[in-house]
């Protein structure tokens, strides 16, 4: 306020002077008093203005250091501010990536309680399955065992009629010895008599002799054994043992006179037959088969058809069978074909695709791959495919043991009806298509087809022999046609299926 003051009296003081002099130019006649008055006063007033210059200064220099200080407190206000906002954003971003972690945590969490339950259920149902393979473990040694025991006692049995039968030979051949004895010691008696009596007797005597031999009637084979025989008391009292032999002490000869023995002397004694031994067929325990298909060759020509297999849509299968492969590939169990999709419910493997898989396709392109390494060797196996919409759970077994087993494979899907099923080809057409390399090469025996899932139990009776679950929609007497060079063939039991 002051510095404001002393600059409106310096103008004042100026305008008054300008005007002095002003009016001093005009009025040149003024004394030179007054000048030299007016210039000690000019003098005063410059060294006033110069004293209030250099005070102006000052104040302005202090006036300029208090902006500055101020001009660098704002800029370091700003400064925070920009840096305080920097840090707002950054903390929202950590707090929004902060969240997006969070929510994937759950996500993730949310996850591992789904595998965790379905490990927990896959685990059940693997216990589930150990513990019924374990009870069907202990039945099946148990079974075994038994059977052991009875095939013990029975060769015992066996070795005991064996040695009885070699006792009895024994006792044959001592019999036969002295048989030989008494018919050579017969013979020398028959030769003493003969020639005791040739002398004393006359030629009409002989003649005579010989004349009687000729009218006796000849001896039939079975009147001779009957010389040789036990008497019909002794025979009648029990029938005879196969594996039994008579001994010398239980045959009683009946007495005859001399002529008789001579006349049986004649004759060749009865033999001895030792009962043949029955060989039973071969023991069979799968007896729930009833019939075999053979697939002699990889021919696009050899297949089996059926009688329309579905007339309702399909929310469970199940299908079982035997089989037996004689190429190095499983080839085409089963083909069901409709007109929307021709690979609606397939089992196959191709003979170009990698050995030991075999593909489960229901409604085409879903499908799953199956290992069939263990079936591969030749020998007769035991195999079960079971698929449910719900949850769409899926089980395989071979030999009845659980291989593999997975859910949500086609979830509440149906299999239509009305399709044309096929065994040994994969349709690529309704009831026509064929790939040699996709044809089956084996056997097939109890060939099933159920329209609901099966139980392990229900599983384990199939591959054991235990009869044949209830309800089957298929089987192998439902065949409409042959083709090629495929062959049915009955047998009831698996062991007798050539």
């Amino acid at each position: 306020m002051g510095c404001s003051r002393a600059a409106v009296g310096v103008l004042l003081i100026l305008v008054v002077l300008q005007v002095q002099l002003n009016q001093g130019q005009r009025s040149r006649v003024a004394s030179a008093e007054t000048r030299k008055g007016l210039y000690q006063r000019l003098r005063r007033l410059d060294e006033q203005f110069r004293r209030f210059q250099e005070m102006t200064v000052t104040h302005l220099q202090s006036i300029a250091e208090s902006y500055n200080i101020s001009y660098t407190m704002d800029s370091r206000f700003l400064m925070l501010t920009q840096h305080f906002e920097g840090i707002s954003k950054e903390i929202s971003s950590f707090r929004a990536a902060t969240e997006q972690d969070l929510d994937s945590l759950k996500s993730w969490r949310r996850r591992l309680q789904r595998k965790t339950r379905r490990l927990e259920l896959r685990l059940a149902s693997m216990e589930q399955a150990v513990k019924e393979n374990t009870r069907l473990a202990h039945r099946q040694l148990k079974e075994q065992r038994r059977a052991m025991a009875n095939l013990t006692q029975e060769l015992g049995a066996q070795q005991g009629r064996i040695r009885a039968v070699e006792v009895q030979q024994g006792e044959i051949h001592l019999l036969q010895d002295a048989l030989r004895g008494q018919m050579s010691k017969l013979e020398d008696q028959m030769r003493h008599v003969q020639h005791t009596s040739g002398n004393a007797l006359s030629r009409n005597e002989k003649n005579q002799v010989f004349s009687h031999r000729a009218e006796q009637p000849k001896v039939s084979k079975d009147n001779r054994m009957k010389h040789w025989l036990p008497p019909p008391a002794v025979r009648a009292t029990s029938a005879p043992d196969p594996y039994s032999v008579q001994t010398p002490s239980q045959t009683t000869a009946p007495p005859t006179s001399q002529p008789e023995q001579i006349h049986g002397l004649l004759h060749p004694p009865l033999r001895h037959k030792i009962p043949q031994h029955y060989t039973p067929e071969k023991a069979a325990t799968i007896c729930n088969v009833n019939s075999v298909l053979l697939f002699p060759s990889a021919s696009t020509k050899n297949y089996v058809t059926f009688h329309t297999p579905f007339l309702t849509g399909i929310h469970e299968l199940s299908v079982c069978t035997w089989l037996r492969l004689d190429a190095g590939y499983v080839g085409t169990l089963l083909s069901y074909a409709t007109e929307d999709n021709d690979n609606t419910l397939v089992l196959y493997g191709r003979r170009s695709s990698v050995l030991g898989n075999m593909d489960f396709v229901i409604g085409d392109p879903a499908y799953r791959e199956l290992t069939t390494d263990n079936m591969l060797d030749g020998q007769w196996h035991h195999m079960c495919v079971i698929w449910s919409s719900i949850e769409g759970r899926f089980w395989y077994y071979i030999d009845r043991r659980l291989i593999s087993t997975g859910s949500k494979f086609q979830k509440g899907y149906e299999i239509p009806p009305g399709g044309s099923l096929i065994l040994g080809q994969e349709q690529d057409t309704v009831g026509g298509g064929f790939d040699q390399a996709e044809a089956f090469v084996g056997r097939l025996a109890g060939f099933a087809l159920w329209t609901r899932a099966l139980s392990p139990g229900e599983v384990s009776g199939l591959a054991t022999g235990k009869g044949v679950p209830r309800g089957a929609a298929l089987t192998l007497d439902d065949v409409e046609a042959r083709h090629g060079s495929v062959r049915q063939e009955t047998c009831r039991c698996l062991e007798h299926c050539t």
